[in-house]
């Protein structure tokens, strides 16, 4: 393996020549007229129209997570990538024995080849799996590395393997076993930070793992259905609205080495090892560090818990949309709150101010998810009677639900 809008309606005139006759004239004037009339109404319309719809609209104008037009026929719900025929029987295999999702497999193979058979690398990795020659000697079983079948078969008996060193690997707040195989698939079982549930310190294997699973769902799944969600979380149709309409997707979800001398597992904010842990995604309207853009309710929900600058200028709501579980949802570092708690907002509806309080360095937004049954005003690593933590990964939901 190497390591590797809809604008609104308007009618406009344009006014090409002066007219020559008396008629012509007249047309001109009544096509002029009903310009004016269709613009003062859409005007009056869009006037009337509550604020907060039309910032859930704005919210939702462009995101990662769409059906190709191309291959969809305008909505039939097919992946954007299709896999090669020869590949089809293999990975589904693959996925058995391994109890991946095949769409995972599949943004792997590609990855590592675009499905190619005859591909080399030049640290001479070959095949569709990217064997190198000695790896391929112990799981290959004397098969042929370039063949689908052999390749994605010797593939699931490494990616077994992995999986189980993997799930011993992995500690409370880091990367799931998935992920740390992936990443030990692309730079070695042996990589420092495995072992202490970290994923390597590389910064082209973190990207390999984010794109492997990004792709997963982006590319392979249909209508870009997340494809490693928490088993206790389930979604509806329909899209949520951008949280910060007007902001970019800044920074992701996982574990970074910010400070030093910390547990992999340790999430005390007495010691600054919860920095560590980013346990949401962050969205951000510009620098410095004042108020910002207004955060927006993205789907119908209860406002549970609102400490505000107590912790770190938290806004906590309950999905209650009839459609997706009862996750709970957290805003954090916002200057101020536009709500209380037991108030009922609809998709769209203004929260909070963008801003920068608490544990924050500069004005963003820093948005989780927390599954359902958590307890109100739950904070980040906080775990339940289990042992296992509240917090779950919020960018497999976010992207099928059109945010990201």
């Amino acid at each position: 393996m190497n390591v590797v809008k809809k604008a609104g309606a308007a009618a406009v005139v344009k006014w090409v020549g002066p007219p020559v006759a008396g008629v012509g004239f007249f047309l001109v004037v009544v096509m002029v007229v009903f310009a004016l009339l269709m613009t003062l109404m859409t005007a009056g319309a869009s006037s009337a129209k509550d604020a907060a719809d039309t910032q859930a609209a704005a919210a939702n104008a462009a995101s990662s997570c769409r059906v190709d037009a191309a291959n969809s026929g305008g909505g039939t719900g097919l992946p954007q990538v299709e896999v090669p025929s020869e590949f089809v029987g293999p990975i589904e295999d693959a996925a058995k024995a391994t109890g991946l999702p095949k769409e995972i497999i599949a943004a792997q193979i590609q990855a590592e080849s675009g499905f190619k058979t005859s591909a080399a690398s030049s640290v001479g990795a070959i095949g569709p799996a990217q064997f190198m020659p000695g790896t391929w000697a112990e799981w290959g079983n004397g098969g042929d590395p370039r063949d689908p079948a052999d390749s994605l078969a010797a593939y699931a008996r490494y990616m077994k393997h992995l999986l189980d060193l993997a799930s011993g690997w992995a500690v409370d707040g880091g990367p799931d076993a998935p992920r740390l195989a992936v990443a030990a698939y692309n730079a070695g079982p042996g990589t420092p930070g495995l072992r202490q549930g970290q994923l390597p310190p590389y910064e082209e294997t973190q990207g390999y793992v984010s794109r492997i699973f990004g792709e997963a769902q982006v590319s392979f799944s249909a209508d870009c259905a997340a494809v490693d969600l928490p088993s206790d979380v389930e979604l509806g149709d329909g899209e949520w609205a951008n949280p910060l309409p007007g902001g970019r997707f800044t920074s992701g979800y996982g574990y970074r080495n910010l400070i030093s001398g910390c547990a992999p597992d340790d999430m005390s904010l007495a010691n600054g090892c919860f920095a560590n842990h980013h346990l949401g995604v962050d969205f951000a309207t510009g620098g410095g560090s004042g108020p910002g853009g207004v955060v927006v309710a993205p789907t119908d929900a209860e406002v549970v818990c609102v400490p505000g600058d107590a912790f770190d200028g938290m806004v906590q709501l309950k999905v209650s949309n009839g459609k997706d579980s009862p996750m709970l949802i957290n805003f954090f570092h916002t200057d101020s709150q536009m709500v209380s708690v037991g108030d009922k907002v609809k998709r769209g509806d203004p929260v909070a101010i963008e801003g920068n309080k608490g544990f924050s360095t500069g004005t963003h937004l820093h948005m989780e998810i927390m599954k359902p049954g958590t307890p109100a005003c739950k904070k980040p690593g906080e775990v339940d009677a289990a042992g296992r933590s509240y917090n779950v990964n919020p960018e497999p939901i976010m992207r099928q639900k059109g945010i990201l």
